[in-house]
């Protein structure tokens, strides 16, 4: 198919600023041929939501109680895309998730794919998706640039150009051979006119075909180098990123990655609203597709959020990902078909934990930066065992696909988790990502038989619950006996108990909306990072009901630690 591009005149944005047109021609352009043009300067014509009045809603607004959800992601946030792990074995790691968990690894990365700096082992389960990440180098920080820079510093990036570089170039070549000149003429074993001779050197190399004939091909080898060099900086970069993160925190979650609609207009009002920026909006291509992406970074904390806009691509991660390099041994792969499956759906939601009095500076940076809006809250009066307690806050997408609740500490008698996960992570972090499933007591007993460890709840908390349903007449679809004999913990709504007919009479139903839900230990010797499994029976709560019982659990694990202490801030 050929195109002509007579009276054909376009203009398209691209990362620059700058335009691109074509101008009428009777010459043609072969479409199978404009495939690179495409995937490095596609246009995006992103959608008018002027006339949407949710995109205009103020902080206070989106900070609002009883915020309403939508079906239509207005806010542009489609639903989470994957979770970056950083680790110091990533194989190591992607195996205990495939024996113990039961994901699988979908796509890879590392030395066998052409990537010399970065290993990554994408692992997967359900529509749950973890990039387990390591570096294969250590990096010198102190040769990389500091991350992340922010909007103020853009303008020193794009004012970069190959003219700059190719100046440069010129000047040190030409130094380079009038050194050389100067060392032949002083070489010379017979007086001369040392400034004239040399001149005339210098004038007779330089103005040789084939030295021009190599300039030629050094300017062009450092413009294409230039252009190539974005990689290799991005990968040097987060190795950077990976090794300190690492140093700080040990493994966890450093990135969160969302599927949304529009990339530029995201990041745009994130960096104006104060986000550090680690990487620019950028089109990136192989040959299963075009994605754009951009990753930018939370303040007050080194939590990373990539965005990402599926152009076309249908690879199975990312660009630069290939298909897993080495198939399972047969005896292995027998083994895990003779082990109970874990049947997880999606990533139902990542807490972030913060310190003192920062869960509403953080709230607002999420409703400035993302139009995020309130969903859920408590605070110590909901929350607490009498020793510890925390408030929380929970943000969402408009569509409330995505959902991060932001916790802090609250003064008490003894160290809640809070202070304990902040002493021991280094600072603010993910403290808990949480994997949905239809059937949790399936789910729970295979985890437990793969050698997942969960917390133990207290008979007390049972015979309380027990006593609660009762009274309120509410019946669980699952056995209660066995809920218990798995720790699992219930929280429900008796408001939504309701009424169902039965042939000539109303008659009461004893069901209503609730959720069921279990947390594991820490997944490593620090106290910090842990999964929960949650079952949701059209309930949309986060577990103001159980977190008396969690709280007590995990502080049965402190004593043990020797981390319930008095709280040195009462």
């Amino acid at each position: 198919m050929i195109l002509n591009k007579e009276n054909l005149s376009c203009s398209c944005a691209n990362d620059s600023d700058q335009t691109v047109t074509l101008c009428p021609s009777e010459s043609t352009i072969d479409i199978n041929n404009l495939d690179f043009i495409l995937t490095t300067e596609l246009p995006f014509f992103s959608l008018d939501y002027q006339d949407y009045p949710l995109m205009d809603l103020t902080t206070e607004e989106l900070l609002q109680d009883k915020f309403p959800n939508t079906k239509f992601p207005y806010d542009g946030f489609i639903n989470f895309h994957s979770l970056k792990i950083c680790s110091s074995n990533a194989k190591q790691m992607s195996k205990y998730l495939q024996l113990a968990m039961g994901f699988k690894e979908v796509a890879y990365k590392g030395l066998e794919t052409g990537s010399k700096l970065i290993g990554a082992h994408i692992m997967q389960n359900g529509s749950i998706t973890l990039e387990i990440i390591n570096t294969l180098e250590t990096i010198d920080d102190d040769n990389v640039l500091k991350f992340p820079f922010f909007q103020n510093d853009l303008n020193k990036f794009r004012n970069i150009n190959h003219e700059y570089f190719l100046e440069n170039f010129k000047l040190t070549t030409d130094d380079l051979i009038f050194d050389f000149v100067n060392t032949r003429i002083e070489s010379l074993s017979f007086k001369s006119d040392y400034l004239k001779f040399g001149k005339q050197f210098y004038n007779n190399i330089t103005r040789s075909n084939d030295y021009k004939e190599s300039m030629t091909k050094v300017s062009n080898f450092i413009v294409q180098t230039i252009n190539n060099s974005e990689e290799i900086y991005n990968d040097m970069m987060e190795c950077t990123l990976i090794q300190k993160f690492l140093k700080l925190h040990a493994e966890g979650v450093m990135d969160i990655a969302f599927n949304v609609n529009d990339v530029d207009s995201i990041f745009n009002r994130a960096i104006k609203a104060g986000s550090g920026i680690i990487r620019l909006p950028k089109i990136i291509s192989d040959e299963n597709g075009v994605i754009k992406l951009a990753t930018i970074s939370i303040p007050n904390s080194d939590i990373q959020h990539t965005l990402i806009e599926n152009i076309n691509y249908t690879g199975p991660f990312l660009p630069g990902f290939s298909q897993p390099i080495y198939p399972l041994a047969d005896y292995y792969q027998v083994q895990l078909n003779m082990m109970p499956p874990v049947n997880l759906t999606v990533l139902d939601h990542c807490v972030e934990n913060y310190s003192w009095n920062q869960m509403m500076e953080q709230a607002k940076l999420y409703a400035d930066m993302f139009g995020f809006h309130k969903y859920w809250s408590v605070d110590e009066d909901d929350i607490s065992t009498g020793f510890t307690a925390l408030r929380s806050i929970v943000m969402s997408s408009s569509n409330g696909q995505i959902k991060m609740p932001i916790n802090e500490p609250v003064k008490s008698i003894m160290k809640g988790q809070i202070e304990e996960f902040n002493d021991f992570n280094g600072g603010p972090g993910i403290q808990h990502i949480a994997f949905r499933t239809n059937c949790i007591i399936e789910t729970v007993m295979a985890l437990l038989q793969r050698g997942v460890e969960f917390n133990h709840t207290s008979e007390k908390y049972y015979d309380n619950l027990k006593k609660r349903l009762n009274s309120d007449g509410i019946k669980l679809y699952e056995d209660f006996d066995t809920l218990k004999s798995l720790n699992i913990l219930i929280d429900y709504d008796p408001s939504t108990k309701s009424k169902s007919k039965s042939k000539s009479k109303r008659k009461k139903n004893n069901k209503c909306n609730y959720l069921l839900q279990i947390f594991s230990k820490p997944l490593h010797d620090r106290p910090t990072l842990f999964i929960e499994i949650i079952q949701r029976h059209h309930h949309n709560g986060f577990g103001k009901g159980t977190f008396k019982g969690l709280f007590e659990s995990i502080e049965e694990q402190q004593k043990l630690r020797g981390t319930f202490v008095e709280s040195q801030d009462n």
